[in-house]
């Protein structure tokens, strides 16, 4: 089997390229995504920032507008309480885990209802308990108490506070966003293994007797367990990590909280992490893609990617082979794209290619249909392709003038039809 390559490399440029402006697109406007629903509005950015990275942990397989609602709630009054209080996570783990007599005694997350909440009130909550079970609760309960218990003994209980330990400030920013990954993976999914709900408080107890070792690690010498983390770090594979740490470097929403963290936290050069830093921007490339069943569909892989690819080997899913893709590419397209921006599949698939609206697809039979060009109203492309909101740029549009119409082979099937 020959190498990895690429069919007429200029075609695939401008099909990246338009996943590139979606992207950007994407993140200049909070109302692109979806914001967390805290407990209360007086949150610091540090416990904003590791509110965010717990609820990632409970972002599988099920719907995210729950997780960022009702699981954001809950599990910022229990960051709320961790940094607040001086109160163990195993003293935590008490009050905050439990078992839900309504609903079959299932494990959840669980905390007071402090006040009225539009959010909650719009799913039928108005009293509490507050309760919280994502799709693999046990193990999500015990990798989020694992990253408390380690924070509270290595970070001042902060996550910022943590990363600063792995932050080099004589490091270029792309060097450090690989120690930072490799530091997230160690500190919360490097444990995680299936925990039935049977063996949870085992676990917990287990931890309790055994995080002094890991965090003395830590503590006694930061620089060797970070290289030893990142010689054991896998970038494939670890989705809730890069999206997190995506949010991290490139959202309006998230990036002020996580520059704000690291500052208060006394990391030196918090200012170097602001998504306007050109410094910044140049090293988004170490981003990895996160792999879900949006960018593995089978139509959109199969049909947009798989015609320009040759001798891609079978175990390859698309962040892999988006990362070699950028590899071969990089030096022609010219710094317009890098892999983790194909995450717009998220939001792309479920809305153009499971309900294979082929005839007004940038990849099928084109924008014509939907472009207006006028000023001051909304361009229905992004609008329609991923549900984001921009204003119309008439002259100079890339969608327009950067056309990949066509591309996608089931579009040339359904033509061929």
């Amino acid at each position: 089997m020959g190498s990895f390559a690429i069919r007429r490399p200029e075609q695939v440029g401008l099909i990246l390229r338009a996943f590139a402006q979606l992207d950007e697109i994407r993140w200049r406007d909070s109302k692109n995504y979806n914001i967390i629903n805290y407990c209360s509005e007086d949150l610091t950015a540090g416990e904003k920032l590791l509110t965010h990275w717990l609820s990632y942990v409970a972002d599988r397989q099920m719907s995210f507008m729950r997780i960022w609602t009702l699981g954001g709630y809950v599990i910022s009054h229990l960051v709320r309480a961790f940094e607040r209080s001086g109160r163990s996570a195993e003293a935590l783990a008490e009050e905050y885990v439990g078992r839900n007599e309504e609903n079959g005694g299932g494990i959840v997350l669980q905390c007071a209802l402090d006040g009225p909440n539009r959010r909650l009130e719009l799913q039928g909550i108005t009293k509490g308990p507050v309760r919280f079970a994502s799709r693999y609760i046990p193990e999500d309960v015990f990798v989020m108490f694992r990253t408390l218990a380690l924070l509270e003994k290595t970070g001042r209980r902060q996550l910022a506070g943590f990363l600063g330990l792995f932050i080099c400030d004589g490091a270029g920013v792309g060097e450090n966003i690989e120690r930072m990954a490799a530091a997230l993976n160690g500190l919360t999914y490097s444990a995680g293994r299936a925990v039935s709900a049977g063996q949870l408080e085992s676990r917990l107890r287990e931890l309790w007797a055994t995080v002094d070792v890991d965090a003395e690690a830590i503590v006694q010498d930061p620089a060797r367990w970070i290289a030893e983390q990142q010689r054991r770090f896998r970038r494939f594979s670890k989705k809730r990590l890069w999206c997190s740490v995506r949010d991290y470097l490139k959202s309006p929403e998230f990036n002020p909280v996580f520059v704000r963290a690291l500052a208060d936290a006394g990391v030196s050069n918090a200012h170097r992490w602001e998504r306007t830093s050109k410094e910044l921007k140049q090293a988004l490339d170490r981003l990895e893609l996160p792999g879900d069943v949006w960018n593995n569909n089978e139509v959109f892989a199969k049909g947009l990617f798989a015609p320009f690819l040759e001798n891609k080997p079978k175990t390859w899913d698309m962040p892999r082979t988006v990362r070699e893709m950028y590899r071969l590419m990089e030096r022609t397209l010219g710094g317009t794209f890098y892999p983790e921006q194909l995450d717009v599949t998220f939001d792309f698939v479920p809305r153009m290619c499971e309900r294979e609206m082929c005839g007004v697809c940038l990849f099928g039979g084109g924008v014509r249909k939907l472009c207006h060009g006028q000023r001051g109203l909304l361009c229905a492309v992004p609008l329609v392709a991923c549900g984001y909101e921009h204003a119309c740029e008439a002259e100079g549009c890339c969608f327009k003038n950067e056309t990949a119409e066509g591309s996608c082979r089931h579009w040339q099937e359904v033509v061929a039809d």
